[in-house]
C-alpha cells in the first residue's frame, strides 16, 4: 500500500485494498447497498433515474459512513460496521441526511490524524478547504467552517506541525465570519435541543466525547511509514468529528449520517469493551 499509485495526487486518500479483510467487506456490501437503496426508491414511488440516484445515495452512506467511522476509531475495523448500519438505518428513515457534511469531515480528520502517515499536500489543504466552504453554504452552516480552521490549526499546531496549514485555518474561521454576517446571523439563534432526536444526538456526541478524552493509546500504523499513529492527533481527530456533528444539532436532517455513525461508534466500542471486561 505505501507504494501505491493513489499517493502521486494526494496524500490523504487511502486506498480500497482488498486484501486487507474490512476493505473487502465494504467492496462486497457496496453493491448491496446500492441494491437495497433501488429496492427503497422503487417502494416509495421512484421511478428510473431517481431509483438510481437513491441507489447511489446509499452507497455513499455505507462507504462514507464506513470511511469516517474508521478514521475515527482506527484500532477498531470492526464496530465500524455497527456505524454503516446505523447509518443506513438513518438513511430509510429521512430525506435529507448531509452527505456532504461526512465527507467533508472526512477530509477534515484525515488531515488531523494523519492515517495515511503523509502529510497533507497543499492541494489537499486546498481541496479539503474549499469542500468545507462548500458546506457551510450548502447546509447554511455557518460554524461548519470553523470547525474546518480549527482541525488546519490542530495539524499545523500538534506532533509535526504543518505550519502552513494555519493559513488555511484562518481562511476557514474568515469565510465562517462573512457568513455570519452576511446572513445576519448571531449566537442568538443557537438554542437547546427541542426534540427526542436531538436531545439523543446529543447524549450519544457527549459519549463520544468522553471517549476521546479517555484515549490513551492507539495500536494502529499510517499507511505509508507503518509507524504508530500519534494519539494527540487521533484525539484530535476525532474531536474534529464531534464538532462537525455538534455544529448541525439544531439542524438534524444535515447531520443525521454523522450522527449516526458516532452513535455506532459508541454502542460498538461499549460492546467491545463490555465483552474484555475481566468476568466479577
Amino acid at each position: 500500500m505505501a507504494n501505491h499509485r493513489i499517493y502521486q495526487y494526494t496524500s490523504i486518500g487511502r486506498p480500497l485494498d482488498p486484501s486487507f479483510p474490512s476493505n473487502k467487506a465494504v467492496l462486497i456490501l457496496l453493491p448491496a447497498a446500492a441494491l437495497l437503496g433501488s429496492v427503497f426508491g422503487w417502494f416509495n414511488g421512484g421511478e428510473g433515474l431517481d431509483i438510481l440516484e437513491t441507489a447511489l445515495r446509499f452507497a455513499l452512506v455505507l462507504f462514507g459512513s464506513w470511511a469516517l467511522a474508521r478514521e475515527l476509531a482506527p484500532d477498531d475495523p470492526v464496530v465500524a460496521f455497527i456505524s454503516v448500519f446505523a447509518a443506513l438505518l438513518a438513511a430509510m428513515l429521512v430525506d435529507t441526511f448531509g452527505l456532504l457534511v461526512v465527507f467533508g469531515t472526512l477530509g477534515l480528520v484525515r488531515i488531523v490524524n494523519r492515517t495515511t502517515g503523509l502529510q497533507a499536500t497543499r492541494i489537499d489543504s486546498l481541496a479539503v478547504m474549499v469542500l468545507a466552504i462548500g458546506v457551510m453554504y450548502a447546509t447554511d452552516s455557518p460554524f461548519f467552517g470553523a470547525v474546518a480552521g480549527l482541525a488546519f490549526i490542530l495539524d499545523g499546531t500538534l506532533r509535526e506541525p504543518l505550519r502552513r496549514q494555519w493559513i488555511f485555518g484562518l481562511l476557514c474561521i474568515g469565510a465562517s465570519v462573512v457568513y455570519m454576517v452576511d446572513h445576519d446571523f448571531t449566537l442568538s439563534q443557537i438554542k437547546a435541543p427541542a426534540t427526542l432526536f436531538e436531545w439523543i444526538s446529543l447524549l450519544f456526541l457527549l459519549i463520544f466525547a468522553l471517549d476521546t478524552i479517555l484515549l490513551k493509546k492507539v495500536r494502529s500504523r499510517g499507511d505509508v511509514g507503518r509507524e504508530t499513529l500519534d494519539v494527540s492527533r487521533v484525539r484530535g481527530g476525532m474531536a474534529v468529528g464531534f464538532l462537525a456533528a455538534l455544529q448541525g444539532i439544531n439542524q438534524p436532517r444535515g447531520v443525521v449520517i454523522m450522527v449516526a455513525t458516532i452513535a455506532g461508534l459508541c454502542i460498538g466500542m461499549a460492546f467491545r469493551k463490555g465483552f474484555k471486561a475481566p468476568a466479577g
